[in-house]
């Protein structure tokens, strides 16, 4: 993983807004700046689950709402994807 899409990645436990919200943000925040390209694969969720020592499920709520916001495209077995046709 980019150490760039790292930096936008960092979650605040401490704070009163859901995880799972505040990856989704981080993640429309690396899109909008560059750091996610559209079509580029976003890190598995196990592997940002690991990273940013939270439960898979969280991650993969953020990552279901991505997909049902067009935010990204899910591939069942494969991973998530930037959309390449932003909303």
């Amino acid at each position: 993983m980019k150490q760039e899409l790292l930096a936008h990645l960092l979650v605040e436990y401490a704070s009163p807004v859901p995880i799972y919200e505040q990856i989704k943000r981080r993640i429309k925040q690396a899109i909008a700046q560059g750091a996610l390209r559209p079509g580029e694969e976003l890190p598995s969720i196990r592997e940002l689950a690991l990273l940013l020592h939270v439960n898979p499920n969280t991650v993969a709520r953020a990552f279901r709402d991505l997909a049902w916001e067009g935010v990204a495209v899910g591939r069942a077995g494969k991973g998530f994807w930037v959309n390449e046709r932003q909303p």
